[in-house]
């Protein structure tokens, strides 16, 4: 579409051609403004995912108050975030031992993002910290278990109390060598402490268990996989489930076979949404074809962007890299994500699926294709738009003042 063609123009060049293809563009931009995404308070700290620990970049919030202005901004922008993912360990109270951390302590907080037109989502208890070397919940000593069975029940208790019932778990358990541990016996007490918590927290509470396949141990993870994510999740009960981040495979796994196949099983799901390319380098989203057909897979198993909210799988970011400027990179992600949506609402499903009957191979891989190379951008603009926010979040955010007003305020 030429430089000179205005938003409006684009959009209705857009339509039309959807219309050829049977589609209603109006339609599928409301399934836009519904998809909504949780923002992370350590995506707005100095906190580097590991990796440049010691960089802060210029303007970083102080304390998790400033991090869901942040999140406001980001809202603001983008009409895609209604909620900020917590960590109970890091966003307590600075005088609150860890210990000692209860779901009162976070009144102040859910009352803050109340005001700012946002809610608590996903809590997530800290496992990893120092003195977890040897493992958490499914560490030997008895004491330890304890200890970290009674922060995932306190997070259970914030959930319930001042977010939205949802509670994420990941876990560092592993091991470095093989022999150092007892691989069997790892998974049984990690079994035993999840099913403890699940019993123990209110009712309410909605369970995601994580996975990944290495780090920080480099021999063994005890939850691995989705398939130990979801045997762990099974044997807990109904309201568990499994959560997908994007970085915590192996090169040429195909997430979005996981996804399809949670989807069938009828898992509970949710994802964490990063880029990477080497390990997991919790980078910025990126609307790419893997991207796409994840999208394409939660599409077709109407678990995302459904009126019905308890249909739709639970959907946050989790990144945190180094250099960039952090507002920029989550601004880029939630656009990644829309776009990545909207191209995933035009594929021409009922021309893909006669080419599928008929085992037209090509062509039903160039009828994926086709919406992937289709520039929606357009609609995407004017989904965000109508839900309050910018055409560009990123380029209005450069615009705003809001990073120079943060880096005085903050120095």
């Amino acid at each position: 579409m030429g430089k000179n063609v205005t938003p409006k123009e684009q959009y209705k060049v857009l339509g039309g051609m959807l219309e050829a293809k049977g589609l209603d563009i109006d339609s599928i931009k409301e399934q836009v403004k519904r998809f909504t995404v949780e923002v992370p308070t350590w995506i707005f700290g100095p906190f580097g995912g590991g990796r440049f620990g010691a960089y802060t970049p210029p303007g970083a919030a102080r304390n998790v108050f400033e991090k869901v202005d942040d999140a406001e901004c980001a809202a603001a922008l983008t009409g895609a975030v209604r909620n900020v993912a917590i960590h109970t360990g890091w966003d307590a109270p600075e005088d609150a031992a860890f210990d000692s951390i209860t779901a009162g302590d976070f009144e102040q907080l859910a009352q803050y993002c109340e005001d700012k037109g946002l809610g608590i989502g996903a809590v997530n208890p800290t496992f990893f910290l120092e003195g977890t070397h040897y493992g958490t919940l499914s560490a030997r000593e008895e004491s330890t278990r304890k200890r970290f069975i009674e922060h995932a029940l306190t997070s259970c208790d914030v959930a319930a109390e001042h977010g939205h019932d949802l509670v994420t778990y990941w876990l560092p358990d592993g091991s470095n060598y093989p022999g150092q541990i007892d691989l069997k016996a790892a998974e049984a007490r990690m079994r035993e402490s999840l099913i403890e918590i699940y019993q123990k927290a209110p009712k309410s509470c909605v369970h995601l268990i994580e996975y990944k396949l290495f780090e920080p141990g480099t021999y063994s993870t005890v939850i691995q996989d989705a398939g130990i994510a979801r045997d762990l999740a099974k044997e807990m009960g109904d309201r568990a489930g499994v959560l997908v981040d994007m970085g915590h495979h192996a090169f040429g796994v195909n997430i979005a076979q996981i996804v399809a196949r949670l989807i069938f099983r009828g898992v509970r799901g949710g994802i964490h949404f990063n880029s990477r390319y080497a390990a997991d380098d919790d980078h910025s989203v990126e609307p790419g074809l893997r991207m796409f057909e994840i999208f394409w897979e939660l599409v077709q198993g109407e678990a995302v962007s459904k009126e019905d909210e308890e249909q739709n799988w639970a959907y946050m970011i989790d990144q945190c890299s180094g250099l960039e400027n952090r507002m920029h990179a989550v601004l880029h992600s939630i656009d990644s994500l829309q776009v990545s949506l909207a191209k995933a609402l035009i594929v021409d499903a009922e021309k893909l699926y006669e080419f599928q009957a008929d085992h037209d191979i090509i062509r039903a891989n160039r009828t994926l294709l086709d919406a992937f190379l289709t520039d929606v951008r357009p609609l995407v603009a004017s989904a965000r738009m109508e839900n309050g926010g910018e055409a560009d979040p990123v380029e209005a955010y450069a615009a705003s003042g809001y990073q120079e007003k943060i880096e005085e305020e903050r120095e």
